[in-house]
């Protein structure tokens, strides 16, 4: 079916990339233009007048306002291309964006420790975390990686500039987003419970209360991301920049405003969601999350987004599912590992989970801030470079990536190693968030912080194997990252005595899950690029490891002496000061060591600190010997910005999706969505290219052409909708040409069309090239006559349909192994006609003529004829029926004859001819077409001596072998966790970690609450003091004696959990914590040694959370000793209070 243009309606199939037209069919029209009746009448423009003289003006100033350029045609809805300023002034605005989102996000998490305290922090940041992993694994990650691609194709390709395609996907992401928050609402208690277990430590029913007002962030955030990606097709950056600041602004301004809330959430209390805390932090911070997201939509509106719902799923959506599927894996398989990260620490530890995120914060920090900074460059052009299986530039991108990772992260490691407590102590000992738990979170971040190195690189490798959309890859990664983290977190509890300690465990649990991760994509890359220049980032490690060591002995150096010089216990802004000019210390040192260096990503380095305000003055960098690196596009390097520091889980890169260029086709590569295997080339003409192939699922050997419409006027390239045209009418003609079954042709024709080209596949035929078998020489004349004779039939016969065979270069053909010349690779492509069949079918004949040993002159007459254009040779027909009809009877014999001439030079004439001069094969002739098959190419996992870009793939020995040294792996990195954790092992603890957190299966599973105390009494003296039981700290009871203290009891026994202590002026106190049955108990002759000891410690905060040992034996009281007195040598004490499992 054909439009008014003659053009047939589109079809809509898969390209060699997985690529889908989105495109209706055309609209029909039943009398088609004849071709070439357009445009043959002009008529005839008038005679343009005779200028006139005109008077010369007067001098006037001629300044004129420029005058807009309009030879381009284009229309306001033009594709907007970036300028190299609007690349500079936007990469410059997102990037003061990023700074501020991720500094505005970090002071939002301080102050939730600060204000909320580690155990209600743990409870909030817990259920606030909850939206992000839900939208993540149903939306955000595929809207990211593939959706987001295929947005850009169609805002691109489609007529209407991608709008049919955005409100299909409006509608369907606000229809899923909206079920799915519904259903978590519903879920919440189950939810939660998957993060804080209700037995765990963690308040678990507080953190359900919060949930139910925080999970409704899962519409906002999702609807946020949509709308983001639809505003950066239209290049507006901006918004979608500055919207998390504003974000972050209200929840900092909703975290201060509970401060002045009367009152306070207790950590132990089962609060209700109606609690106005709750109502305010969950409600405001919701709240926040919605004003992120529709603070888009005026800027949606001017720019002309039509959101109206519409139905259905875009084809080119639907072609991606399989690898929708890998990444919602992918997503699943990484949270999975977070969540039992979040388990296992809140079964150790109340505030264990607020400390785990905040670690993870501080390392994303300086990624976010300086590895982004130096990889902005890199990073989209490794996706382009690895889309083209460029496998050179990959290797080098690679590189570079690698050694600017290092030389920006290693130092920062060092310093992070080094400084852990003494920045944990200065970023968040504030409020609420004692000394303890700062010391807890410190620890955390020196054992974790060489995270940063294989997080980087498992980055880098990510980027590459979803540009080359071969997203199962990652996700065998990630499920490698997980599995080692799952091991080593499990194995967490059982390495330390302490549960203070096993925070720690799991931020190195981490670091070794992405070490793991790091190995298995470099083993995989190495295994498809080769060397992947390990020896060129050894120098770059060597010296960035150098100068980070001296730069930390500088520093410790002088921090001690700072130490020695000032008093303890200062205030934490003074803590802020010091670890900001020791920062500045190890920055100079380490940079005059590496300014010796002469590396050049050293100057790459000072550039991007250079970019710091005020720092231009003390940095001086040699643009001549930094590494030049080209300025992305605004698109490209967005992601690269928009990626949220606060990410729980690792989100995978963007795809590819058809926004870069198809596989550049390499031996080894996958095409067609993987349903092929690239094994040969095997020639190419303009616009096309011939390889063979096999067929993954079935084995298969298969003749690939691959047509590009667009490359068919490499001068103009053709626009979108042209190119579509050129596409639908060579799939048509190529398909109306397998209808005939020729023998001469390739069988098992089909055709798989898209927009902007096709790809034609056929059954391969063993046998050799038309080529090589000319240059054997030596040729049999009567072979060759046999061998060509079908084909010249066969196109007579195409021609005679109306059809052509498309043919016009020799490459097409080959010489089967019965010795028969085939069209290997079938594509009627533009611009083919009967004319070029004939002379790709004479040059092929004259090719073989040339070989022959002898060359009978009968066999070169018939090649000489057929070298006749197809004109001439109709033209002499044509004559010779005229001259027949006009003939009278004495000539008509004659005339007859020259008809028959005429008709021996068409195609069907050249192949009866060539039939005639080898009318069968001699029975004992030898075989003089040397048309063997050709030696069977190389398996698909190794097609090439080199490797290419997916040249090798895994057998099932190597997927063993592969998974063997995981395992290896995964044990190594366990036992040295458990070597380096031993080394934090509290030797005066009395009991191990594993009693201390699972505890007896006699213990109840219900959730401790707050318990009523029925009396205090002070020992040794027994004397009644029911004031430090009535909630208020303006009683007090103080000692100046060691070995004092005070009795609670409630009134049944009962198994204790927590006894929570406020103290004043009494830090440095150290305190026993004795579980006490009353009736065998005597309060003047406490005799504690006797007594089970729960608890000991020192006092560090105001205000103590003091964990108690976990035991099946039941009391009524418990007993607080003071066992040395603080350097005040007095300890007061103005509240005590129980809470523990009846």
């Amino acid at each position: 079916m054909t439009d008014k243009t003659g053009r047939e309606a589109e079809h809509v199939e898969k390209s060699p990339a997985g690529v889908v037209d989105p495109k209706d069919a055309a609209v029909p029209a039943e009398h088609p233009a004849p071709a070439g009746a357009r445009g043959r009448i002009v008529r005839a423009s008038p005679p343009a007048p005779v200028p006139e003289k005109r008077p010369t003006p007067a001098v006037q100033d001629t300044t004129v306002p420029p005058e807009e350029d309009k030879s381009a045609l284009t229309g306001r809805n033009a594709e907007n291309e970036s300028s190299n300023q609007d690349v500079i002034r936007a990469t410059g605005t997102m990037a003061i964006a990023t700074l501020l989102s991720r500094v505005t996000g970090f002071l939002r998490q301080m102050l939730i420790g600060a204000t909320l305290g580690a155990t209600v922090g743990t409870a909030f940041s817990s259920a606030n975390q909850i939206p992000n992993l839900v939208t993540e694994i149903v939306l955000g990650a595929v809207l990211t990686s593939l959706v987001v691609p295929v947005l850009v194709r169609a805002e691109k390709e489609d007529t209407d500039r991608g709008e049919t395609f955005v409100r299909r996907l409006f509608t369907l992401a606000f229809s899923i987003l909206g079920i799915v928050t519904i259903a978590s609402v519903v879920l919440a208690p189950f939810l939660t419970r998957m993060m804080l277990p209700e037995d765990s430590k963690a308040n678990a029913v507080q953190a359900t209360s919060l949930a139910f007002l925080l999970l409704p962030q899962i519409l906002f955030y999702g609807l946020f991301a949509l709308f983001q990606a639809v505003l950066n097709t239209k290049n507006i950056f901006g918004p979608g920049a500055w919207a998390p600041v504003v974000n972050n602004v209200i929840s900092i301004s909703v975290l201060l405003a509970y401060r002045f809330l009367p009152g306070e959430l207790d950590p132990h209390d089962p609060t209700p969601v109606a609690d106005p805390h709750v109502m305010l932090l969950g409600l405001g911070t919701t709240t926040a999350v919605m004003v992120q997201c529709l603070i888009l939509l005026p800027y949606l509106k001017k720019a002309g987004i039509n959101l109206r719902p519409k139905w259905g799923l875009d084809a080119r959506i639907k072609q991606f599912g399989g690898m929708a599927l890998a990444i919602i894996t992918y997503v699943a398989i990484s949270q999975l590992g977070y969540v039992i990260t979040s388990r296992v620490a809140a079964y150790a530890d109340a505030g264990a989970p607020l400390v785990y995120q905040n670690a993870w914060l501080m390392l994303q920090v300086p990624y976010g801030v300086i590895g982004v900074t130096l990889l902005t460059a890199i990073m989209p052009r490794l996706s382009r470079n690895a889309a083209d299986g460029d496998v050179d530039a990959v290797v080098r991108d690679l590189t570079l990536g690698s050694k600017l990772t290092f030389i920006a992260l290693i130092p920062i490691v060092i310093f992070m190693t080094g400084f852990g407590v003494p920045i944990a102590r200065a970023l968040f000992q504030y409020g609420a968030y004692g000394a303890e738990s700062a010391e807890q979170l410190g620890l955390t971040i020196s054992f974790s912080a060489f995270t940063l190195i294989p997080y980087a690189l498992v980055l880098l490798h990510l980027r590459v194997f979803y540009a080359r959309e071969e997203a199962w890859t990652p996700t065998f990664i990630i499920a490698g990252i997980t599995l080692t983290k799952i091991v080593l977190t499990l194995l967490a509890p059982l390495m330390t005595s302490n549960p203070d300690r096993v925070v720690i465990l799991l931020g190195t649990a981490n670091g070794f899950g992405f070490v793991s991760g790091a190995v298995i994509g470099g083993f995989l890359l190495k295994r498809k690029l080769g060397s992947l220049g390990g020896r060129a980032v050894t120098q770059t490690v060597l010296w960035a490891s150098g100068a980070g060591l001296v730069g930390l002995v500088v520093s410790w150096v002088l921090y001690r002496g700072v130490n020695f010089l000032l008093p303890e216990n200062l205030p934490s802004i003074v803590s802020l000061i010091k670890v900001a000019v020791l920062g500045v210390i190890f920055l100079i040192a380490t940079g005059l060591v590496l300014a010796k260096s002469s590396l050049p990503e050293v100057q790459n380095l000072a550039r991007a600190l250079q970019r710091i305000p005020g720092m231009s003055r003390f940095i001086k960098v040699d643009s001549s010997k930094a590494i030049e690196l080209e300025e992305p596009d605004v698109p490209e390097i967005q992601p690269v910005f928009s990626q949220d520091a606060f990410n729980a889980t690792l989100v995978p890169p963007p795809m590819s999706a058809g926004i870069v260029r198809g596989p550049r086709l390499v031996p080894g590569a996958p095409v067609s969505d993987g349903r092929f295997r690239l094994l040969q080339d095997h020639g190419a003409v303009t616009g096309a290219q011939f390889w063979q192939a096999r067929e993954q699922s079935t084995g298969r050997l298969v003749a690939l052409t691959f047509v590009d419409t667009n490359s068919l006027a490499p001068i103009a390239p053709s626009t979108p909708g042209v190119a579509a045209r050129r596409s639908a009418e060579i799939s048509r003609n190529t398909r109306r040409l397998a209808e005939l079954e020729l023998d001469a042709v390739a069988d098992n024709i089909q055709v798989l069309s898209y927009r902007t080209g096709c790809l034609v596949v056929a059954d391969w035929f063993e046998g050799t090239s038309l080529k090589q078998v000319a240059e054997a020489d030596n040729l049999d004349p009567h072979s060759v006559a046999r061998a060509t004779a079908p084909l010249f039939a066969d196109a007579a016969a195409a021609h005679d349909a109306g059809l052509i065979l498309g043919v016009e270069h020799r490459d097409r053909f080959r010489v089967s192994t019965d010795g028969v010349v085939k069209v290997a690779f079938p594509a009627v492509l533009d611009g083919t006609s009967a004319a070029t069949d004939r002379e790709a079918l004479s040059s092929a004949l004259e090719l073989l003529v040339e070989s022959t040993e002898p060359s009978p002159k009968k066999l070169r007459d018939i090649s000489e004829d057929a070298n006749l254009s197809a004109d001439e040779a109709a033209q002499r027909v044509e004559d010779a029926h005229f001259a027949l009809d006009s003939a009278d009877e004495d000539s008509r014999e004659e005339k007859m004859e020259q008809l028959q001439e005429a008709k021996a030079l068409t195609l069907a004439g050249i192949a009866q001819r060539l039939h005639d001069f080898a009318p069968e094969e001699p029975k004992e002739a030898p075989e003089a077409l040397p048309v063997k098959a050709e030696e069977e190419p190389a398996q698909e996992d190794d097609p090439a001596q080199e490797p290419g870009f997916g040249g090798r793939g895994y057998s099932g020995s190597g997927v063993i072998v592969i998974g063997i040294f995981a395992t290896i792996f995964v044990v190594a990195m366990a036992a040295l966790t458990t070597w380096i954790m031993s080394l934090l092992s509290d030797v005066e603890a009395s009991n191990p970690v594993s009693e201390t957190i699972h505890g007896s299966t006699e213990i109840p599973d219900a959730p401790p609450v707050r318990l009523q105390p029925s009396s205090a009494v002070t020992i040794p003296d027994n004397k009644d003091d029911a004031a430090l039981i009535d909630g208020k700290t303006a009683t007090t009871w103080s000692t100046e004696e060691e070995d004092t203290g005070v009795l609670v009891t409630v009134d049944s026994p009962t198994h204790f959990a927590v006894l929570p202590v406020v103290q004043s002026n009494s830090t440095g106190a150290k305190y026993a914590v004795y579980g006490v049955n009353r009736d065998r108990f005597n309060p003047e002759n406490p005799q504690a040694g006797s007594l089970y000891q729960l608890a000991r410690g020192k006092f560090k905060n105001g205000k103590e959370d003091i964990e108690l040992e976990k035991t099946p034996e039941q009391f009524d009281g418990l007993l607080l000793m003071i066992t040395e007195l603080p350097k005040s040598n007095k300890a007061t004490i103005t509240d005590i209070g129980l809470v523990g499992q009846p």
